[in-house]
């Protein structure tokens, strides 16, 4: 069977960023094909959810990891990347709505930031096997494998962390 990946990049973000690109390339240089998901941003998070064959990985940064953890939990697959998790339960909805209103207008920074509020994420809800990672220097996010001289960035570093995790 195929090795395959799924990467969800960042809030914002899509798969033609460098960063993501470079990712895909490593990920390919070891075997896997990749498939990039790029979320429609303007939408509910929760719209996102998507689905995957059960011996896929998912990779999700940051907002994307959001809708990785949704989609797995929805669709079980072979094992969940939480990169930089965003710590939505920790969101207001003044800073969150705040944040968004610089993006799009106020009826849609509205609705996404409702969406978001309700979603209640809980790593002991997921069945499937996951590995959570985040940069060395992020403030208030913990994890099992800290990237060095990283922080809330897909940088150089948290390439190698992924692509050695998925080596093995």
């Amino acid at each position: 069977m195929k090795k395959l990946v799924y990467i969800v990049p960042g809030m914002g973000e899509t798969c033609e960023a460098v960063r993501y690109k470079n990712l895909s390339t490593a990920l390919g240089e070891i075997g896997y094909t990749v498939v990039g998901v790029n979320p429609d941003w303007y939408k509910p998070i929760s719209n996102a959810v998507f689905k995957t064959p059960k011996h896929a990985v998912i990779i999700g940064f940051s907002m994307g990891a959001v809708i990785a953890y949704l989609s797995a939990k929805k669709y079980p697959c072979k094992k969940v990347i939480f990169a930089s998790l965003s710590p939505i339960d920790t969101f207001t909805f003044k800073s969150f709505y705040g944040f968004l209103l610089s993006y799009m207008s106020k009826e849609k920074a509205e609705a996404i930031t409702r969406d978001v509020l309700r979603i209640k994420v809980s790593l002991k809800n997921i069945t499937v096997p996951y590995v959570t990672m985040a940069g060395e220097r992020e403030k208030d996010l913990t994890a099992q494998f800290l990237v060095p001289r990283t922080g809330h960035y897909m940088s150089k570093a948290y390439i190698k962390a992924i692509v050695d995790l998925l080596k093995n």
